[in-house]
């Protein structure tokens, strides 16, 4: 059976296609992901690496001169990395922009289908896809990407480090690294369900509401719908804290492991001190974001619904085409 992440994803990918992607969107794409790109450099390597040449340098038995040089070394690296973290901050301005201008433009195709439409079927829903679900959709994609792309390539650059450093470990590390997409296949087949729950019942309230103060529908119905978004969104929290709490075990455990493999080695003679420094700052940068970028995927979980929520509009609108037509 293919994961639910893959599913989740090639919807997503159709969505895009359909309603969201134009020129400027790919241009923020790619500036946001040569930000991503550099600090994942900065943080898992240029720092590890500092950390590691500046314990080296002060605790080693050479020269006064090398030491001074290997000093110096680390802090022009951590230098190095403040300069990357301040200044692509302002790569990302071009990417949040392309977002919103994407809510403009999939609202106004969506319009563009329903124009006609309005005296049939729910209204409220169809204000709910229209109104909430688009900006739901597309933050969550934004927040995705920016969570999913950043956090993959530092735990990728932070592996290579430990190799770097010491090949023994980073086989350790490499090997443990898949543990935490058996954590996020759960938590997205499970949080679809919800979150279709919640949509669904946030659109019917915004309905009813209106219904209720023209006189058309009573307070119990309102209730009622309620206590369904109420049960949607208790099933969400439940899968959330799930997933974080598993989460952030394995994320604190795996270096905890690494810590004790690479403290035997060093009393061994066989890593030096600086090194193992190195190694255990830099699986910290593997394993908390893999748990990251797992929760930039969790988001797309819950796009699931509103997503399919938005295509079934476009395809009312293709049925009543071909009863036409026929």
């Amino acid at each position: 059976m293919k994961p639910k992440v893959f599913e989740v994803m090639a919807m997503t990918w159709k969505f895009y296609k359909k309603y969201a992607r134009s020129r400027e969107m790919d241009l923020g794409f790619l500036a946001a992901l040569i930000a991503f790109a550099l600090r994942a450099v900065a943080s898992g390597s240029l720092i590890p690496l500092a950390l590691t040449s500046l314990v080296n340098s002060l605790e080693g038995s050479g020269s006064a001169a090398s030491a001074g040089e290997g000093v110096t070394r680390a802090l022009f690296m951590i230098a190095a990395a403040a300069v990357i973290f301040a200044t692509t901050e302002w790569l990302f301005r071009p990417f949040w922009n392309a977002v919103a201008k994407s809510i403009v433009k999939v609202k106004e195709e969506l319009i563009a289908e329903l124009d006609g439409r309005t005296s049939r079927g729910r209204v409220g829903d169809m204000v709910g896809r229209v109104a909430n679900d688009v900006d739901f959709v597309m933050w969550n994609v934004g927040g995705m990407y920016t969570t999913f792309t950043p956090n993959l390539l530092t735990a990728a650059v932070s592996l290579i480090t430990i190799f770097e450093l010491s090949p023994m470990l980073a086989v350790i590390a490499l090997a443990l690294a898949p543990l935490s997409l058996v954590i996020m296949e759960p938590y997205i087949g499970g949080v679809e369900g919800a979150r279709k729950i919640e949509r669904s019942s946030y659109s019917e309230v915004m309905h009813l509401i209106d219904e209720y103060f023209k006189g058309n529908a009573d307070s119990e119905q309102i209730k009622e719908a309620l206590n369904r978004w109420y049960g949607g969104m208790t099933k969400q929290v439940f899968y959330d804290r799930t997933f974080w709490s598993s989460s952030l075990a394995y994320s604190y455990l795996v270096p905890l492991l690494l810590a004790v493999f690479g403290i035997r080695a060093t009393q061994a003679g066989r890593l030096p001190v600086g090194n193992l420094v190195g190694v255990v700052y830099a699986s910290m940068n593997v394993y908390s974001p893999l748990v990251g970028a797992i929760s930039g995927l969790t988001l797309l979980g819950q796009n699931v619904a509103p997503m399919r929520r938005i295509i079934e509009l476009s395809a009312e609108k293709e049925n009543e085409k071909v009863i036409l037509r026929a």
